[in-house]
């Protein structure tokens, strides 16, 4: 009997387009068939096919801070995928370092010193970069970091790209203390715009939100916001809605592709959300945009026992929300209401998860992952 007759090139990628990206391992698996295969699947016009077909990058994992021995923090990711973490070997083996943020494919860490030590961290490709002294108060800061590449449409955003990275904290070196806003750029290798405002509030060392030149950030005291903008060099605060909750906190995200900022918290039972418009002059007035059941879909009592602490915007069918209960994490779609459980309780920061969203190709299982250790 003849062998059947091989796939052709064109459709080997038809299949493959198809595999989900949010188990990466299957199109990994896919490319250890064969040389042939390993070629079309790791090649340059396929890669963009697959990224264009499933839109913005899958959500990975999370990343947050654990407590060891003696207090010491150390970032640690967490696969959300069923084959587990993508990565050929343990990423964050870095003690005394924490995770102030994750997008566009990167990670940025803070290392727990007399000063402010900040690290810029692909973890699938390895590439990273450290930052010079922000001038601001060690403990006291959040920061965010994001692609800079002009006409990217993070689909692929990488660590050997340009970046950008916005640290705001209190300033309490200068004449007048506040918080101070400061803008790094990778391009110049220096912190290259710095922005104060009258505040005695710290930071919170939560995710922040980006939509469009803003970035925000949230306060511990008084339930303000923090938004710097970053065309204007500009920094100002900014209420909650009056009916806000803040049970069990609230996380700010970017709200569909309208430029407009969204806001969720938990009351009882329900995820409740809101939006509003971002102006260059300011934010304009908030609308309820609705609740979503928690009670129907997720096994926890009491109910104030919710926390809604991250959220993963762009996944092309929607928001998603990271609500950690007594029994565990879990990930609630915005658009479809389902949910999945990610993580058992205990196992995470409540106050400190990032999202890792990318996506993992044949193309990135070469790379290697040095410790951010080795950067000085």
């Amino acid at each position: 009997m003849a062998a059947p007759p091989e796939l052709v090139d064109d459709t080997i990628a038809e299949i493959c387009l198809r595999l989900p990206p949010d188990e990466p391992a299957h199109l990994v698996r896919a490319a250890l068939v064969s040389r042939r295969w390993r070629r079309i699947l790791s090649g340059g016009a396929f890669l963009r096919r697959y990224r264009a077909f499933h839109g913005a990058p899958p959500l990975l994992g999370f990343v947050d801070n654990t407590i060891g021995l003696h207090g010491a923090t150390a970032p640690r990711f967490s696969p959300t995928t069923s084959s587990g973490s993508p990565f050929p070997r343990r990423t964050f083996d870095c003690i005394c370092w924490e995770a102030l943020d994750c997008r566009h494919g990167r990670v940025l860490l803070g290392l727990f010193a007399e000063r402010v030590n900040l690290v810029v961290w692909d973890p699938v490709t390895g590439d990273h970069c450290g930052l010079p002294d922000p001038g601001v108060l060690p403990g006291y800061y959040s920061a965010a970091v994001l692609c800079a590449a002009r006409g990217c449409d993070h689909l692929h955003c990488r660590g050997g790209g340009p970046f950008r990275v916005v640290l705001a904290g209190m300033d309490y070196f200068s004449r007048d203390a506040g918080v101070r806003a400061r803008l790094y750029c990778s391009e110049a290798a220096a912190w290259v715009a710095s922005a104060q405002l009258a505040s005695d509030s710290h930071v919170m060392r939560k995710p922040s939100a980006l939509v469009g030149d803003n970035v925000y950030f949230q306060l511990m005291e008084g339930d303000v916001f923090l938004r710097y903008d970053m065309g204007r060099n500009r920094l100002s605060t900014f209420d909650p809605p009056a009916a806000h909750v803040d049970e069990g906190g609230v996380v700010l995200m970017p709200m569909g592709g309208d430029g407009s900022l969204g806001l969720a918290g938990v009351r009882g039972s329900r995820l409740c959300l809101w939006s509003t418009s971002v102006g260059a002059e300011g934010i304009g007035g908030w609308v309820r945009r609705g609740d979503i059941e928690l009670m129907t879909r997720i096994p926890f009592m009491p109910y104030s026992e919710a926390h809604v602490i991250a959220s993963a915007e762009g996944l092309g069918f929607g928001t998603i929300f990271l609500v950690s209960t007594e029994v565990g994490l879990f990930a609630v779609d915005l658009k479809s209401g389902q949910e999945r459980k990610l993580s058992e309780p205990g196992n995470y920061n409540d106050f400190a998860v990032f999202p890792f969203m990318s996506f993992y190709t044949p193309d990135c299982t070469s790379g290697k992952v040095p410790s951010p250790r080795r950067t000085h």
